[in-house]
């Protein structure tokens, strides 16, 4: 399938835009409402998920998907029986209405690298789901990469470390006593995270999910915990390059913005790549433990700069980022494929959901 050779089925199209099959498109052929489509979803549940599982995200275009509440009724249509309503994960989020959430807060300039939805975890999100309220005037495309294909690309080398070792994630959080909602590298506090400043509940929570906690300063928090750094797909069996090294280690920004920068060819891209080299400079000279946001492999050893780079090279080299349109929902497979920001200017709106 093409963008000139599509299939049907029903009345919805589908097709691949340009030489990538990331994501698989479905557009209606001809005029239908909102309630045909969650019609079509709730009824043809086997043909969506074994595209989805081939493919590894699905973009809806063209619909009737106005608001919040429409793109909650997809998320509806789907039957998932545990639609996401605790999250875990290190942005900024402000819930829109039940199950629906924005994206990030985090500023525009910044971009947020190629990572699976809470990959750290023991469980992380099965399915996400993306909903373009309004898409940026520039940039702010949700660049996609199959972590299938990563894993079969990356460094054997780097790939034997991790099988023999897994990952270990570490980040230190400000809390309550601290006003800002996110810093540059710390993102937002811990009672954000937590969704409460109980200890009790804290230490519940976090013992669930393997995480070690170490208090410091006045209400400061560093979390510790380790991950295998692949993951099996549950129904498709494939393997997958599954963890969150892209986005918790100090080098990877800098390679990010770098990148961004010869694709987007603006002075505020050349300027954030300044900036944060020479950021980046400082924390390599201050060493690991001044990362707030740190991964090593899981016996302690340092993810060198120049492995980090070789990573980031694959992912660029199999990335996919298609614009979005205003009224896109995007579903991707977390277990097979991982999303990113690209910086943006103007007004930008994107929604999320997952299913755990």
């Amino acid at each position: 399938m093409s963008q000139t050779t599509a299939v049907k089925t029903q009345w919805i199209r589908k097709f691949f835009i340009g030489e990538t099959k990331l994501p698989v498109v479905y557009e209606p052929s001809e005029e239908k409402d909102l309630l045909d489509l969650t019609q079509w979803i709730q009824k043809n549940q086997k043909e969506w998920r074994e595209d989805l599982k081939t493919y590894g995200a699905i973009l809806f275009r063209g619909f009737p998907i106005h608001e919040a509440t429409d793109f909650q009724s997809i998320l509806f249509a789907t039957e998932e029986k545990k639609l996401g309503e605790f999250y875990l994960g290190t942005s900024p989020r402000d819930q829109v209405v039940k199950h629906v959430y924005t994206a990030s807060e985090l500023p525009p300039h910044y971009p947020i690298m190629q990572h699976a939805e809470m990959s750290f975890l023991d469980n992380p999100p099965k399915l996400l789901f993306f909903y373009a309220e309004k898409a940026s005037e520039t940039g702010g495309e949700t660049p996609l990469t199959d972590l299938r294909e990563i894993y079969k690309e990356i460094d054997p080398k780097i790939k034997e470390k991790i099988e023999n070792h897994g990952i270990r994630y570490r980040r230190r959080y400000d809390g309550p006593s601290k006003k800002a909602r996110f810093s540059l590298w710390k993102t937002k506090r811990w009672d954000e995270m937590f969704g409460t400043t109980n200890l009790e509940e804290v230490k519940k929570i976090s013992k669930q999910n393997r995480f070690q906690l170490d208090w410091f300063g006045k209400d400061s928090l560093t979390i510790t915990n380790e991950q295998s750094g692949f993951r099996i797909h549950p129904e498709a069996k494939t393997i997958a390059w599954h963890n969150h090294s892209q986005t918790f280690h100090y080098q990877a920004a800098v390679s990010e913005v770098w990148k961004i920068f010869k694709k987007q060819k603006t002075f505020r891209s050349f300027g954030v790549a300044i900036l944060l080299t020479l950021l980046t400079t400082i924390k390599r000279i201050l060493g690991p433990e001044s990362h707030d946001v740190h991964v090593t492999y899981g016996n302690g050893e340092e993810i060198s700069a120049k492995e980090m780079k070789s990573i980031s090279d694959v992912f660029w080299k199999h990335l996919v980022a298609i614009p979005w349109q205003t009224g896109d929902v995007l579903i991707i497979d977390n277990l097979s494929v991982s999303h990113g920001r690209l910086p943006f200017t103007g007004p930008r709106r994107i929604l999320v959901g997952w299913s755990d």
